[in-house]
């Protein structure tokens, strides 16, 4: 069943006349409405009047409450107050001029079989419009728990012109622990006059219980193929129907091959039917070997595993002849991978690079076709002169290279075990040379110690440095330090502890080292919500922020932290809020967090 969304009539009505709003939906639950909500055009202006929550124009305030609003400057929040808690519903009036919505007194928009029920039990809604709407109406069904209680993108019928009512099952998860699903419509119409029209109904509550137990999945109505008939290297996309509507958990469905070497079955490509849903598919489901002799068919078979293990089959028919491979198929073009001349299967060859070896050319390791990166030069001895020395006098280090630095010289890096003995950050070879030098700077010491040197630079060497004691060391204290806390040097080669720190303080809280204080590390808060396509989800990057279509999650992050919003699979959203791509759709929005911002992505 194809699935409903408001945007087809409604949305597009209010875009015309500039009511649309874009945003993230007020939750569907709690039983008090919300005192203040925002009602925006779709330039950004404040709408005024009297305003249907849950309507087109009014996404961000509570369903079938209705909101007095008023005009303002661009981008002004929060201009619509609570102005009547509707007992059953609201309905749009007119979207031109003033808005003149109005609470609703007729038979409930909503109605739930049961209000309680173990979760893994079906649950029957119905829709009802007893006003006239000869072209039918468009039935769109919001819930805050969709993992619980799916299928409303899938199950949901719409009114037929005439009809005043319309029933429809949805499936329910097993929970562990009671769990209340809240759930309102917005019946979208014309009426006999002409004017467009939202029914949008209080929200509804479900209760499920434990002790549940999920349904098994029901039996396979139908598949097919298309095409029936594909050539050499070619794939074909499966769609399924089931009996009946797939469980909250959803469907797998199992698929194998009578001949897998001529068709086989394309890894994560089987069909899965969504919770509520009879149908599946739509991708790439089994494809044919690059080479087939000759004309074959091969059975293809489905189940969905149901108690009863039924099985359908299917006959895919392969032409004979032979596909080329492409060198994407010939090798990984990666390092280590075959490259140069190679055969296409078909008796021909390709001539393939290594596209995904970064720096690596066909040969370029030394092994001829394959694809490899040339050595570098990395760092082959390091030496000391002297080796040993007196507390407080210099040696001399030398870095020696396996080949000539390349162009522009090569960076070395240089580190000590022991704070004794000094060395800079770095030593470069100048292109073209062998070995550079460097100063080893020691300290006073109170008794013989050693510190050993590291270059390194495609590779490492060590070397051991002595520092002897020379004239009699005086070592310093803490207070001459202006230290408090922690482990310093005494400057003869040993060590003082200078203390601990009464709580809250710290040692380095403050940002000094070694001394006692006080910080905290500055985070902002990151709320997202996500509405429009179900079954997506955004995350965020830094990692720390997942949301599924339908839902709302926060997450910290550190002050001035680039947080990088993106919708799975590639899809493109909406963006408003701290994070905002201006009415148009991008499958990305990045914000700097300075502090608690909000974000709300309509995923297309």
């Amino acid at each position: 069943m194809t699935p409903h969304r408001l945007w087809s009539l409604a949305l597009i009505i209010a875009v015309v006349c500039g009511l649309a709003v874009l945003g993230t939906p007020a939750p569907v639950a709690g039983v008090t409405p919300l005192q203040t909500c925002t009602s925006q055009n779709i330039r950004g202006f404040p709408v005024a009047g009297d305003v249907c929550g849950g309507s087109t124009h009014g996404l961000l305030c509570t369903p079938g409450a209705l909101y007095r609003c008023q005009s303002g400057p661009l981008g002004q929040t929060n201009n619509c107050t609570l102005s009547q808690a509707c007992p059953v519903g609201c309905l749009t009036g007119p979207t031109t001029g003033t808005l003149a919505d109005t609470c609703f007194s007729g038979s409930p928009p909503l109605t739930l079989s049961t209000s309680n029920t173990p979760g893994g039990n079906d649950v029957t809604l119905t829709a009802v419009l007893a006003a006239i709407h000869p072209n039918g109406a468009i039935v769109n069904l919001t819930i805050d728990r969709g993992d619980l209680v799916p299928g409303s993108y899938c199950a949901v019928p719409d009114l037929a012109a005439g009809a005043t009512s319309v029933s429809f099952a949805l499936p329910t998860a097993v929970v562990s622990a009671s769990t209340d699903v809240h759930m309102y419509v917005d019946i979208a119409y014309t009426d006999a006059a002409g004017v467009s029209r939202q029914l949008v109904s209080v929200p509804s509550t479900l209760t499920l219980a434990p002790g549940g137990t999920a349904p098994p999945p029901p039996p396979l109505a139908s598949f097919t193929l298309t095409p029936s008939t594909i050539a050499p290297g070619q794939s074909s996309f499966m769609d399924v129907v089931l009996s009946k509507m797939a469980p909250a958990q959803g469907v797998n469905i199992s698929v194998s091959s009578s001949n897998p070497a001529v068709v086989s079955v394309i890894p994560n490509g089987q069909p899965t039917v969504l919770g509520g849903c009879t149908t599946g598919g739509g991708a790439a489901t089994v494809a044919a070997a690059n080479s087939v002799p000759q004309q074959t068919t091969v059975t293809i078979s489905a189940s969905s595993g149901d108690p009863s293990q039924t099985v359908l089959t299917h006959p895919l028919t392969v032409t004979g002849g032979c596909q080329p491979k492409t060198c994407l198929e010939a090798s990984t073009l990666s390092c280590g991978a075959s490259c140069g001349s190679l055969p296409d299967g078909c008796g021909g060859t390709l001539l393939c690079g290594c596209d995904n070896c970064a720096g690596g050319t066909c040969g370029g390791g030394g092994t001829p076709n394959v694809c490899g990166v040339p050595p570098t030069s990395g760092v082959s001895a390091l030496t000391l002169s002297p080796t040993s020395v007196m507390g407080g006098t210099s040696a001399t280090g030398t870095v020696t290279l396996a080949s000539p630095a390349p162009a522009g010289g090569a960076g070395v890096f240089l580190s000590s075990s022991n704070a004794s003995a000094s060395v800079p950050p770095s030593v470069v070879v100048q292109g073209g040379q062998t070995s550079a030098s460097f100063t080893i700077t020691t300290s006073a010491v109170s008794a013989t110690t050693s510190a050993v040197i590291t270059a390194q630079y495609s590779g490492s060497a060590t070397a051991t440095l002595t520092i002897t004691t020379g004239a009699t060391c005086t070592p310093t204290t803490c207070a001459a330090q202006g230290k408090n806390c922690g482990t310093i040097s005494d400057g003869c080669g040993g060590t003082l502890t200078c203390g601990t720190c009464t709580s809250p303080q710290t040692c380095g809280g403050g940002g000094v080292a070694n001394v006692c204080g006080s910080g905290t590390a500055s985070t902002a808060q990151l709320t997202l919500s996500a509405t429009g396509r179900s079954g997506e989800s955004v995350s965020s990057s830094p990692a720390g922020l997942t949301v599924n279509v339908g839902t709302t999650g926060s997450a910290s992050f550190a002050t001035g932290t680039l947080v990088t919003l993106t919708v799975s699979n590639g899809r493109d959203a909406v963006w408003s809020g701290g994070c905002s791509s201006g009415g148009d759709t991008q499958k990305s929005c990045s914000l700097t967090l300075n502090a608690a911002t909000s974000v709300t992505a309509n995923v297309q």
